[in-house]
């Protein structure tokens, strides 16, 4: 279910993090709009979805949301070369009322919330798109520094949609590993998954990826008990940000009825409910992860994410995970364990 790596890649877009406030005479002004800024990041993460389910899902409950992104703000505000300042952040967090959901969830900020352009050329090490002077600092899924560089286009070569920079997604085929960064399609264009896929709150309907037949993008199903089709072969399946999963209503078919997906704690069973019928579904609560014996498992165990520092993995075979905006930054240049790293940007250096 598509619901987190965007929303998290325009919380990085903005600003990017540290625990604490650099000294200084603006130390008080850096820290109000950081504030204010994850304030409103998780209110509209909250307005986005039904009974805070993404802040639920992510965070565990708003206050958390807020407490961790405030980190990926204060230390950009003080990280070499950036252009971003306090007044942009509260002139940003002005504007968030009239942010789409769309927009907001497919990572795409405007106004403000652009991150400005900076003074460090491509090829310089960053950790926020504010210091470059493309604007975009290119961080890959599991670090916290990258490198300046221009921003991403429509067929760059991508591997989540953290490398496609501002309204891009990663399309990825059925089966591959990497894909291409490429425009979401908009209500009644036309689509296929894994090439041109469908901005936030629609479906592709009636696509064949395997004969590459495009189908439509159509509104997601939005309330409990709507008709709906899970594979999306003759209507949209159910809107996922909003906490809901299409669950068949017989055995053997894809069409159903959208309903509540249910939050459960780790140790518990998580993934699919039932089969032939299936009967439910569930996600882990609080930035656990839902941890498989094989990465095509239906069901897996919730596994609670690793504190700061602490040791990680980011295979889904094995976990445990980190608590966002935290990433599993490896230990070594290949492999899938590391640690929990918090970003800094004044310390890609």
């Amino acid at each position: 279910m598509r619901l987190i790596a965007p929303l998290l890649l325009i919380s990085v877009a903005i600003a990017c993090s540290s625990s604490s406030a650099p000294a200084g005479p603006n130390t008080a002004a850096i820290n109000a709009a950081c504030s204010d800024q994850a304030k409103a990041q998780c209110n509209k993460r909250d307005s986005c979805s039904q009974g805070s389910f993404l802040n639920k899902v992510v965070y565990g409950d708003e206050a958390t949301c807020e407490s961790r992104l405030l980190q990926p703000c204060v230390s950009a505000l003080s990280a070499k070369g950036t252009a971003q300042t306090p007044a942009r952040i509260e002139s940003c967090v002005s504007q968030y009322s009239g942010v789409s959901c769309t927009d907001f969830l497919d990572g795409n900020p405007s106004g403000d919330c652009v991150p400005p352009n900076g003074a460090l050329a491509n090829g310089s090490a960053c950790g926020a798109s504010g210091q470059c002077t493309s604007s975009h600092c290119a961080i890959t899924q599991n670090q916290v520094c990258g490198t300046c560089a221009a921003l991403p286009i429509a067929g760059a070569a991508c591997l989540s949609v953290i490398d496609c920079g501002r309204d891009l997604a990663c399309a990825i085929p059925n089966g591959a590993t990497a894909g291409t960064c490429a425009a979401f399609a908009q209500s009644g264009g036309a689509c296929l998954s894994g090439t041109s896929p469908c901005a936030a709150g629609l479906a592709c309907v009636g696509d064949d990826e395997a004969n590459k037949t495009m189908g439509k993008c159509a509104p997601t199903a939005t309330t409990v008990g709507a008709a709906c089709d899970a594979l999306r072969k003759t209507i949209a399946n159910c809107a996922g940000a909003l906490g809901l999963a299409c669950i068949p209503t017989a055995k053997g078919s894809s069409v159903g009825t959208c309903q509540a997906i249910t939050l459960v704690e780790p140790g518990a069973t998580c993934g699919i409910v039932g089969l032939n019928p299936i009967t439910g579904f569930t996600e882990c609560h609080a930035g656990a992860a839902c941890i498989k014996v094989a990465a095509t498992d239906l069901t897996g165990k919730c596994v609670s994410p690793a504190a700061d520092g602490a040791a990680c993995d980011s295979d889904v075979t094995k976990g445990p995970p980190c608590l966002a905006p935290s990433r599993c930054v490896p230990s070594a240049s290949t492999g899938t364990a590391g640690v929990c790293t918090t970003p800094n940007a004044t310390k890609c250096l």
